[in-house]
């Protein structure tokens, strides 16, 4: 690496060898994968799970997946409420 910059290899973006066999395979059976998860997403009659699973794979390719987020509680001050169901006595009062 010259510099820090790319000398030579694939261009950013072009696809390995095996993903472009891959679509060329796909395009010469007239396969469209994403047509076809929105064809069973969309179809009532499959099965809700099969639906959604379609639907979530298609989100996918529209919107980023968002990230955990980890919620931190600081070891502060607490406050501890306790409840009784039995009435106190009248000395207590």
């Amino acid at each position: 690496m010259a510099l820090g910059k790319k000398t030579g290899g694939r261009q950013a973006g072009t696809p390995n060898k095996r993903t472009a066999d891959l679509a060329t395979r796909l395009e010469t059976l007239g396969c469209d994968p994403v047509d076809g998860m929105a064809q069973l997403a969309m179809n009532p009659a499959n099965a809700p799970e099969l639906r959604g699973r379609m639907f979530a794979e298609l989100a996918g390719y529209l919107y980023p997946k968002r990230k955990a987020v980890e919620v931190k509680s600081d070891d502060g001050p607490s406050v501890i409420f306790q409840i009784s169901t039995v009435p106190p006595s009248p000395e207590v009062l």
